[in-house]
């Protein structure tokens, strides 16, 4: 709560480059919502809180909205995260459908596959 109350002023005037300071040296306790709060400056920056908090469905969401498609298979096998694969992609579907395409054929390249082709027909 501390490292919120500290961090939403210095997001407010953009000083990226503070909070990149502090997150560098461990001086923010990682937590959900500081990501959130981060994540609007530097998307980076609050990745980096996620994966130190362990917010599996935050660090996955935010690979989503930049589109790191091939890093979400990653971090969920590294993790042991089991992604809800049709959901991410009847979401990508809105937003980015050629993203969604992709992101598809990644999943069912994989051995073996991570999704159904029925839930891939359906999504698209």
């Amino acid at each position: 709560l501390e490292s919120l109350e500290l961090v939403r002023p210095v997001v407010a005037q953009g000083r990226r480059d503070l909070i990149e300071k502090w997150v560098q040296q461990g001086k923010l306790e990682a937590s959900e919502e500081l990501g959130d709060a981060l994540k609007p400056l530097a998307a980076d920056l609050a990745q980096q809180i996620y994966v130190k908090c362990n917010s599996s469905q935050k660090i996955i969401q935010t690979h989503m909205e930049r589109g790191e498609f091939e890093q979400i298979v990653q971090y969920a096998k590294k993790s042991g995260y089991q992604a809800d694969y049709s959901v991410l992609l009847r979401n990508m579907a809105q937003v980015n459908p050629e993203g969604c395409v992709n992101f598809a054929k990644q999943l069912l390249d994989n051995s073996p596959p991570l999704i159904d082709i029925n839930q891939v027909t359906d999504v698209l």
